[in-house]
Order: structure tokens, then C-alpha cells, then sequence
């Protein structure tokens, strides 16, 4: 008898007898952003630098990516670039809002077409060129830079970073039978 009261005192000293306060959780807290992500085993052209552009009839070049992001409600963009210039930054040569499907891998590939024969071609000019594809999650400040949101949290002001993929071909450009 003697252990079964001692077992007794210590499963109620184990516990606390007074009732606690509940605290619920007013709502809970937003997610946290995770980065987008470009599907590099099908990206096109697969080689990052391509040569003779302009020669033996090759006057026209795909440029295309699949992207994925976990978070499928994020607004996905794409933008292309030729020739970014830092010292004279200008905004994006064309931009592909990609639409949400409710799955991490969008349905559908950014592309940009680039074709010699056109008379404003952007490759046109002999030399080399870099070609860029700028996935975004958020709006792109100054110098290329995601924005962030902020909002007050438990505890404080809470970051939620905004994210910044990128993929680059160059491209030189030969005098050809393109013109």
C-alpha cells in the first residue's frame, strides 16, 4: 500500500494542479516565401554558349525555360534581357507572366524568339551577346533586385524575401546569309 501512495504523490507532483491560461493562436502566421526554380534539363538551346549564329542558314534561335516554385500561388515572372548593361541599366528586352496551374511546374515555357532576317533583330549586330532569362517571384527593384515584404510578426518585424533565378546563353553572331 505504502508504494502505491508513494507512486500516487509523485504522478500528481509530476503535474501542475492549478488550471493554466489557454493561448490560442489569433491567426496563424503568413509562409514564409521559397525561391522559384529553373528546370535546367530542359532549357533551350541545352548549350550555354552557341557560335556562328548568322552561318550556314542559322538565322533563328529559341530561347525557352521551364520553370517550377513550391509556393504555386506566387505570381511567376519571366524576363529577358540582351546585353544588360549595368553602367545604362534598361528594363527588360520582353517579359512572360507565367500562369498558375496549381502545381510547382508551370504548364507552360517562357520563350523568346530571336530571328536575323528581321530588320530590328537585337543579335544583329556581329559580335557577341548575352542573352538572359530573369526569373522573378516579386517585383524587380533598381539593379535587378527582388523586393521584399515586410510585416509585423510574433516578436517583430518578419522579412519575407522576394527571389531572383537566372540562366545566360552567349551568342556570337557571325557575318552570314541571313540578311
Amino acid at each position: 500500500m505504502r508504494w502505491l501512495t508513494w507512486m500516487g504523490a509523485v504522478c500528481l507532483a509530476s503535474g501542475c494542479m492549478l488550471p493554466q491560461d489557454d493561448i490560442f493562436l489569433e491567426a496563424l502566421p503568413e509562409r514564409r516565401n521559397r525561391p522559384p526554380r529553373i528546370v535546367e534539363t530542359q532549357v533551350q538551346p541545352p548549350v550555354r554558349i552557341i557560335r556562328d549564329f548568322g552561318a550556314a542558314g542559322q538565322c533563328e534561335l529559341e530561347f525557352s525555360v521551364i520553370v517550377e516554385d513550391p509556393d504555386v500561388d506566387d505570381r511567376i515572372s519571366v524576363k529577358w534581357y540582351l546585353d544588360y548593361n549595368t553602367q545604362n541599366p534598361i528594363g527588360p528586352y520582353r517579359e512572360t507572366d507565367l500562369a498558375r496551374n496549381g502545381q510547382s511546374q508551370r504548364g507552360e515555357r517562357a520563350t523568346l524568339n530571336i530571328n536575323l532576317r528581321a530588320a530590328n533583330s537585337p543579335l544583329r549586330e556581329l559580335g557577341t551577346h548575352l542573352v538572359e532569362a530573369l526569373v522573378t517571384d516579386s517585383r524587380l527593384l533598381a539593379g535587378r533586385q527582388p523586393e521584399s515584404t515586410t510585416y509585423e510578426g510574433d516578436g517583430g518585424v518578419i522579412v519575407n524575401p522576394g527571389y531572383v533565378v537566372t540562366y545566360s546563353w552567349f551568342v556570337t553572331t557571325v557575318q552570314g546569309d541571313c540578311t
